[in-house]
C-alpha cells in the first residue's frame, strides 16, 4: 500500500479486557501501524480510558448518542448497537479523511466478524471488510442446548443473507472482503450476493511475534499433565472434557485456567465423579504467567463446540503445546489432525468422551509423538507470525474503488 494512503480501521471495542474479538482488534491496529504508520482506529468511547493507558495514538471515538443509549436499553433491540456503530463510524471516517485532504483512503471495518450483519458502506472511499468468521453454531448433537436466540440465528442465518442479497448496498458492494472461515463464511458471503472476485482467504488472527520468538516446549518421556483454559461457559466443553478423565488409562491430570458461570457445576461434577485428586481449577493470573506454565505440560484440551477460530490453540501450537479439540469449527481450521494436533468428530456424547481420553492417553505416553506434534505445531504458527500477516493484507489492498457502489 503506498504510504500516502491513509487506513482508517473500525471495530466496536479495540481493547484486552473484551473478548478475543476486541483483542484481534488491538492487535490488527498495533500491527497494521508497525508496518503502515498513516493508520487510523475508529472505536466506541467506551475504550477510552484502556487507549490511553496503552498509551496508543491515533484513535479516534464514537461516543453514545441518545438514540444509542435508547437502543442499549431497549435490550431487544439491542442487537442493532453494532449496525448504528458502523454507520457513525463510517461518517467518522469520511470527516477525518476530508480534514486530512487525503486522495487515497481505505476503510477497513475489522470487527465484527459475523457475515450476516448489516454493514454501512463508504459512498467516497475504498471498502474493506474482515476477517470475515463467524456463522459456526453447535453440531448437531449439542442442538437441543441452543438458547432461543441463538436457535433463531441459526435458523435463520442463511434467509437473513438472502435478505441481504436483495437490499441495495451493504458487504456486498465491498471493494475487499477478508474471508477467515473457509468454506462455512464463503458459503454464507455468497448467498449474500458477495462475488468471490472480492473475497480473500485470510487466517482469522495472527499470533504476535514475540510468543514465536519464545522457546519451544519440548517433550521427552511421559507427561500426565495437561491444561484447559478460557472462559468457564457451556460451549467451550469443560464438562465434556471433564467426563472424559475416567475413560483414561493413565491417571491424566488436568488444569483448568479460568472463571466463568460454568465453574460451580464443573466443579461439582470433579466431586461426583471422584476426581478430586486429578483435576485442579486455577483463576487466571496474567497471559505470560499462563505462557510460562505451559512448559509444564504435554498438552493442551479444548472441546469448543462454537469456536469459529480458536486463539488459545494458536497460542498453544506456537508455543509447542499439541492440541486436542473436536473437529468443528474454527479448530478443525487449524489443526492438522494426527501431526500438529489430535481432532475428534462429535457425532455422539460417548464419541467425545472416549476420542478425548485416547488422544489423552496416546499424548502423555508417548514422547516421541508429543515432540513430533510439537515441532509441527511451531512450523505451522510460524506462518501465523502477525508481522507476515498485516503484510499480506496490506499487500492486497485495493486502493481506488472498483466500481459503483449502490
Amino acid at each position: 500500500m503506498p504510504t500516502d494512503t491513509l487506513l482508517i480501521l473500525i471495530a466496536p471495542n479495540v481493547s484486552q479486557q473484551m473478548g478475543g474479538e476486541a483483542i484481534k482488534a488491538l492487535q490488527i491496529f498495533q500491527e497494521l501501524t508497525k508496518l503502515h504508520p498513516n493508520t487510523v482506529q475508529i472505536t466506541h468511547g467506551r475504550n477510552r480510558a484502556e487507549i490511553q493507558r496503552l498509551g496508543l495514538n491515533n484513535v479516534e471515538f464514537v461516543d453514545d448518542t441518545t438514540l444509542a443509549l435508547l437502543i442499549y436499553r431497549s435490550v431487544v433491540f439491542r442487537p442493532l448497537m453494532d449496525i448504528l456503530f458502523s454507520a457513525q463510524a463510517v461518517r467518522l471516517a469520511e470527516k477525518i479523511a476530508r480534514e486530512r485532504g487525503c486522495e487515497r483512503v481505505v476503510i477497513h471495518q475489522t470487527e465484527p466478524n459475523s457475515p450476516v450483519l448489516p454493514r454501512t458502506l463508504s459512498s467516497r472511499h475504498v471498502n474493506v471488510f474482515g476477517p470475515i468468521n463467524g456463522n459456526i453454531y453447535y453440531p448437531p448433537i449439542f442442538r437441543h442446548k441452543e438458547t432461543h436466540w441463538v436457535r433463531l440465528r441459526r435458523v435463520m442465518h442463511m434467509p437473513m443473507q438472502r435478505l441481504n442479497r436483495l437490499r441495495p448496498g451493504g458487504i456486498k458492494r465491498a471493494d475487499r472482503i477478508l474471508v477467515a472461515g473457509g468454506e462455512r463464511s464463503s458459503v454464507s458471503l455468497r448467498a449474500a450476493g458477495c462475488s468471490p472476485a472480492i473475497m480473500c482467504g485470510s487466517l482469522d488472527c495472527g499470533i504476535p511475534d514475540r510468543l514465536l520468538d519464545r522457546p519451544r516446549v519440548t517433550h521427552t518421556g511421559s507427561n500426565l499433565r495437561f491444561v484447559h483454559c478460557g472462559r468457564l461457559v457451556f460451549f467451550k466443553g469443560t464438562a465434556l472434557l471433564i467426563e472424559s478423565l475416567p475413560k483414561t488409562r493413565q491417571p491424566i491430570c488436568l488444569d483448568i485456567v479460568g472463571r466463568g458461570p460454568e465453574l460451580e457445576r464443573c466443579q461439582q461434577l470433579v466431586r461426583q465423579l471422584g476426581l478430586e485428586h486429578r483435576v485442579r481449577f486455577l483463576d487466571w493470573s496474567t497471559q505470560e504467567a499462563l505462557f510460562e506454565s505451559f512448559m509444564q505440560y504435554r498438552g493442551v484440551v479444548l472441546p469448543s463446540l462454537e469456536d469459529s477460530n480458536g486463539i488459545v490453540i494458536q497460542e498453544a501450537m506456537a508455543l509447542g503445546l499439541p492440541p486436542i479439540c473436536l473437529d468443528w469449527g474454527g479448530p478443525s481450521l487449524l489443526i492438522a489432525n494426527g501431526r500438529s494436533g489430535f481432532l475428534v468428530a462429535p457425532t455422539s456424547i460417548d464419541h467425545i468422551t472416549t476420542g478425548l481420553a485416547e488422544c489423552m492417553d496416546k499424548l502423555a505416553e508417548d514422547g516421541a509423538l508429543a515432540e513430533s506434534m510439537s515441532t509441527a505445531g511451531r512450523e505451522t504458527a510460524q506462518g501465523w507470525r502477525w508481522t507476515n500477516v498485516a503484510a499480506e493484507w496490506l499487500a492486497g489492498m485495493p486502493i481506488a474503488a472498483t466500481r459503483t457502489r449502490g
